[in-house]
């Protein structure tokens, strides 16, 4: 399979599961799937090992953590800057789902190993109240009006359209980083970054992660092993657990992935 129609897929079981979640709030594949181990990693175990590759032909050199990829810039002047949780009210239903606003404009969908993005801005209503409008696939998608805590760490959201209110909660930043499988099967020659030509992008680190990157709508860790031509990728989303397969062969600064080509970039291109 296609790897974009692969990462379409995630997109597709996202919606799913939102809604589900949506409709059993209001009564009270990729390849082969199981159910997800829910037990929370320690700290230590969810430490992402910064990658380094050798200096061998065709492999990378270029160290890089993966975790730096989607973090909170603090912005004094930004008022829901940080990652929230809806606590009650209206969006509820999507308890176990993250916010994050990065400082910079970005809003993120966080679930289970996946995100996705989107954009918020501050206004204020004809009566001079400040407004917040983030766009979003569910959960938090429109224009509203807020109130903050003395402490900043719960934030009330009236719906400017519907007048719904939401009450978030400030939370420390998610695991939504999987731990490294210990005996995961390694590729130095496919350690680093890579990209498409349509814009797709792709990170394999030493530790056993992937990450991926679609045209900047979403993003998916996942974990991985390389061996013999093939990867296999395990990600989740919310509380599901997915496993992807693909083929692959890398020719130098080349990454041919099932039919699709991609060239070795930098980490920072990634930013």
């Amino acid at each position: 399979m296609n790897i974009t129609k692969q990462i379409f897929k995630k997109s597709v079981l996202v919606g799913t599961i939102a809604l589900s979640i949506a409709v059993f709030a209001g009564c009270s594949d990729s390849a082969n799937s199981s159910t997800a181990d829910t037990t929370k990693p320690t700290e230590a175990q969810t430490t992402v090992q910064t990658t380094e590759g050798t200096a061998k032909s065709g492999t990378t050199n270029e160290s890089f953590d993966l975790k730096s990829l989607h973090t909170c810039k603090e912005n004094d002047e930004d008022d829901l800057v940080g990652t929230w949780q809806i606590t009650s009210g209206e969006g509820s239903q999507y308890a176990s789902f993250y916010y994050m606003f990065n400082g910079e404009g970005k809003s993120i969908l966080i679930s289970g190993t996946s995100g996705y993005f989107g954009k918020y801005s501050y206004d204020t209503d004809d009566d001079n109240n400040p407004t917040f409008t983030t766009k979003l696939v569910f959960g938090l998608n429109g224009t509203y009006t807020y109130k903050l805590s003395d402490d900043k760490k719960t934030a009330e959201l009236t719906n400017t359209d519907t007048k719904a209110v939401s009450t978030l909660k400030k939370t420390d930043d998610p695991d939504f980083i999987p731990t490294p499988d210990k005996d995961a099967s390694i590729d130095d020659k496919l350690v680093g970054c890579w990209k498409s030509e349509s814009g797709e992008y792709l990170c394999f680190d030493k530790s056993g992660i992937m990450y991926q990157n679609l045209f900047d709508y979403m993003f998916a860790y996942s974990n991985y092993t390389a061996s013999e031509g093939k990867i296999v990728s395990t990600y989740t989303t919310s509380d599901k657990k997915t496993t992807d397969k693909y083929t692959y062969s890398v020719d130098g600064d080349t990454l041919t992935l099932n039919n699709d080509t991609y060239s070795r970039i930098s980490f920072s291109d990634l930013k």
